[in-house]
């Protein structure tokens, strides 16, 4: 029976049987790699738990149904179950995951070879001899092949075990040959798929020939390497709240009183709810961009996180520290054993915990909202097309989800600075002077580039307010590269870890910050 897709449901929410898997499988693929980080998370905590029962592994355990880790438990909860509930629905998901044994025998390699003069005696076909390179391929792991020749040459690929020219080349001196995977609209596409294939070279010319050939291999399936990525990613989430409870236990008590005191209420609850109903409704808002709507669902979404988070965080930083120091609150805490630096260090821990629930709940339903995107604006008339193929694939769904994650990570960097900022004005100013400091210092954080380029031909007093204002702010124009992000374009790991480290020295500094001003704050 098919659906009446005339009806305002019908129209928005039916997707056919063939794209529906397809989106199955680009779901799957995270579900699966949240599925791998569950697992390494298990295996360090029973590790724990047989070091030190009492101490680490009871901690850890208490931590796992603490205010922190338990939302976001029920959050890999649910992707777990959809690794299980999805899985009749992936047509090939074994094949997918016996791509992840090809990830090692993959890679780029470079052979330089010398091709001599053909002799000997022409085939049926009229065609001298070839000279084998001894370079054996599985032409379905072939992403790029670059040759440099020193003169003209006939590249040619045979099938293993066969004497039969499957694909021939013509590859001139000097000049750079180069074949790649996504080239299926020209002539390039004549190498078989599914084949293993054998390289040789015909040298019909005077004089010896050098070759150099670059091969880029890659697994049949390419997309199953996320799985380590999204397990990775869950791994180190749980792996550092381990690593906090078991190494500073009275920070982290004070950081698990934060988020319980904060999560429940009314504005955390608004902005998880409105920020996942905003992901969801961005997949069927007409943003008129002919055919590029997914780019702007991308920046739109980046940046509604980017502010909720900020709001999440400017509030909390002024309930659990302004409010408490004002309420002298603080005051009964600091009377037990714990100091004024783990007071504060508490809050930020408990504040940045606080945060990542709350990406972890919006991305969840971001990364399936844009896999599914593409699927609506097709059935409004746009054109898909992903390395030559047209239409919707699943690798297509697959990578427009994946391209967000680096623009997640790095909005969550961002809110993480903005909220060691927010903290240290909070040890002097209550809420409303904090949200307006905040918010001016993340305006004049994406501004800092600009100023530095506006006063370089000033004066010199111009100069020195500029370099201040740039030494002392944070350049928060770094982690907003929602161009490259909505463009698909590959976000580098260097960047990202580069950011990374940006954002724990500036937040060690915000941090420093607040210690001094908390310091000498009279609490009575």
């Amino acid at each position: 029976m098919i659906p009446n897709t005339s009806s305002l449901l019908g129209f928005f929410f039916y997707i056919d049987e063939i794209n529906l898997r397809h989106l199955a499988t680009s779901v799957w693929l995270f579900a699966v790699g949240v599925v791998l980080g569950l697992l390494a998370t298990a295996l360090l905590w029973a590790l724990l738990l047989a070091i030190s029962p009492k101490k680490l592994g009871g901690r850890c355990t208490a931590a796992l149904t603490g205010p922190a880790l338990m939302p976001i438990s029920v959050v890999m909860g649910i992707w777990a179950f959809l690794a299980l509930a999805l899985l009749p629905m992936v047509p090939n998901s074994m094949e997918i995951l016996n791509s992840l044994k090809q990830i090692p025998t993959t890679g780029e390699s470079t052979y330089e070879v010398i091709v001599p003069i053909a002799s000997g005696d022409v085939d049926k076909r009229g065609n001298v001899p070839a000279t084998p390179l001894d370079i054996v391929l599985l032409t379905d792991q072939m992403r790029t092949m670059k040759i440099n020749s020193t003169g003209k040459v006939e590249l040619v690929a045979r099938l293993a075990d066969s004497d039969d020219d499957v694909v021939t080349y013509d590859i001139g001196g000097g000049e750079l040959f180069e074949w790649r995977r996504g080239d299926r609209g020209t002539l390039l596409r004549k190498i078989p798929n599914g084949e293993t294939i054998e390289l040789y070279a015909r040298n019909i010319t005077n004089s010896d020939i050098k070759l150099e050939v670059s091969l880029l291999t890659e697994p049949e399936h390419i997309e199953a390497e996320s799985i380590f990525f999204i397990g990775t990613l869950v791994f180190l989430l749980y792996g550092t709240y381990f690593a906090m409870v078991c190494v500073f236990p009275k920070m982290s008590a004070i950081a698990e009183a934060t988020v319980r005191s904060e999560i429940y209420q009314l504005l955390f609850l608004i902005c998880a709810i409105v920020g996942c109903l905003f992901m969801v409704a961005s997949i069927y808002i007409p943003y008129q961009t002919f055919g590029e709507d997914i780019k702007v669902l991308k920046h739109t979404c980046l940046q509604a996180m980017m502010v909720l988070g900020i709001v999440v965080a400017i509030w909390a930083a002024s309930r659990s520290v302004s409010e408490e120091i004002e309420g002298r609150t603080a005051l009964t805490l600091l009377s037990k054993p714990v100091s004024r630096r783990q007071f504060v260090l508490g809050k930020f821990f408990g504040i940045a915990w606080l945060v990542s629930v709350l990406f972890v709940m919006i991305s969840s339903v971001f990364v399936v909202s844009v896999a599914q995107k593409p699927i609506f604006d097709k059935r409004e008339g746009a054109t898909m097309e992903f390395e030559g193929e047209k239409g919707i694939t699943w690798q297509l769904l697959h990578h427009e989800a994946m391209s967000v994650t680096p623009g997640v990570l790095l909005v969550y960097m961002e809110t993480l600075v903005l909220a060691g900022v927010s903290v240290a004005i909070s040890t002097r100013l209550p809420m409303v002077a904090n949200f307006m400091l905040t918010f001016g210092i993340w305006a004049l954080g994406h501004l800092t580039p600009s100023i530095m380029e506006a006063s370089v031909e000033g004066f010199e007093p111009v100069q020195f307010v500029a370099g201040f204002v740039a030494t002392i702010l944070p350049v928060l124009k770094n982690f907003e590269i929602y161009g490259a992000i909505s463009a698909g374009r590959e976000i580098p790991l260097t960047y990202i870890a580069g950011t990374a480290l940006y954002t724990i020295l500036y937040g060690a500094m915000t941090m420093f910050l607040a210690l001094i001003l908390f310091e000498d704050r009279d609490l009575a």
